[in-house]
């Protein structure tokens, strides 16, 4: 099944938070603490965090020379690292209780649209690298993501929408539902312009030589004057006006400050609001989608329970994290012991 698209979360935004959950816990009162037991790192309801497979998970992250110059020091690294699995483990309580998956297809969706935007997928495997997101684990990082999008997807599926906030949301949005397809010649005198005019009406297989003969748009003459696929907007109004009013396939005159245009309509695809209102309704609800997301995993937090060794801090409420404790407080660093020697005594609760 495929989810109707909101506005995009940009990739490197995706990674700076680590995951989504980390920034919509912020209101989260999750307890932290000594309830632990041996070696565990963390316990989020019933699941363990042990401080070997936190280690480990850090080690990966930190192997990528990016990610050791963008991420600090390892044992903050450790502390953001920690607070991404019990994130992990809140996401996985609150999808279970609502029956919510990701599906292979809803994750590859997910995983070709954040490599489309980071211009590919070896582009996108590097920024989650230096974000601490190794390329062994970016397709659970994205499940996660998935997941937390479809749990906030279900909170407002039955949220009312106004027509009428459905339209201004279409306008807001017309450069992704109307666009045409053109191709140009660009001249500096209407005589010149009615001339090749009349030839590409007469001949349209002339459009192409006769923008490299006479067109002074360099850009663009030397490809027949294509201007590719374009919404309105990027056309000033004397311009954009008449060729957006005109029929795909005629050919038309366009005088604006530059000069004078022949214009070939190549295409003109405009979608419809109908066809568009699921995604138009998921754009409006946005800020909902996100509240009402966050106040879930807030309340699955509290259900379940948080209880974070001291050895790596707390769980801060107010950023949804795993925070230092005060030095005063003498835990031991989250750090692991120097390769060969034994690990640091786990606080027992």
């Amino acid at each position: 099944m495929t989810r109707p698209k909101r506005e995009r979360t940009t990739v490197k935004r995706v990674f700076r938070a680590t995951t989504l959950a980390a920034a919509l816990l912020a209101a989260a009162t999750g307890l932290s603490g000594c309830r632990t037991s041996p070696g565990a790192a963390a316990i989020v309801g019933s699941d363990r965090i042990s401080t070997a497979a936190l280690q480990d998970e850090v080690t990966r992250a930190l192997a990528d020379p990016q990610a050791r110059s963008s991420l600090g020091d390892r044992t903050s690294f450790t502390r953001t690292e920690l607070g991404r699995l019990i994130n992990n483990s809140i996401i996985e309580s609150a999808a279970a209780r609502r029956h919510i998956t990701a599906t292979s297809a809803e994750i590859d969706t997910q995983l070709n649209e954040f490599a489309q935007q980071a211009g590919g997928l070896p582009q996108l495997q590097q920024q989650a690298a230096s974000s601490g997101i190794p390329k062994s684990e970016l397709r659970d990082f994205i499940r996660h993501y998935v997941l937390e999008q479809k749990i906030g997807d279900a909170l407002v599926a039955n949220l009312p929408v106004s027509r009428q906030d459905l339209k201004s949301a279409y306008q807001q949005n017309i450069d992704r539902y109307d666009v045409v397809h053109s191709a140009h010649i660009l001249v500096d005198s209407k005589a010149l312009a009615d001339r090749i005019l009349a030839k590409v009406r007469a001949d349209p297989s002339q459009f192409a030589a006769l923008a490299a003969r006479y067109s002074t748009d360099t850009g663009s003459k030397a490809s027949g004057g294509d201007l590719g696929t374009q919404p309105k907007s990027q056309f000033v109004p004397e311009f954009a006006d008449p060729v957006f009013k005109a029929k795909a396939g005629s050919f038309i005159e366009v005088h604006s400050q530059f000069g004078w245009h022949v214009v070939h309509i190549i295409s003109h695809t405009k979608t419809p609001l109908s066809k568009v209102s699921d995604e138009l309704k998921a754009t409006v609800l946005q800020n909902s989608h996100d509240q009402l997301l966050g106040q879930a995993l807030t309340a699955e937090s509290k259900r379940i329970g948080v209880h974070v060794n001291p050895r790596y801090g707390r769980w801060d409420p107010a950023q949804g994290t795993v925070v230092a404790l005060p030095a005063s407080r003498g835990v031991s660093s989250p750090s692991p012991a120097p390769s060969g020697g034994a690990e640091p005594a786990t606080p027992a609760g």
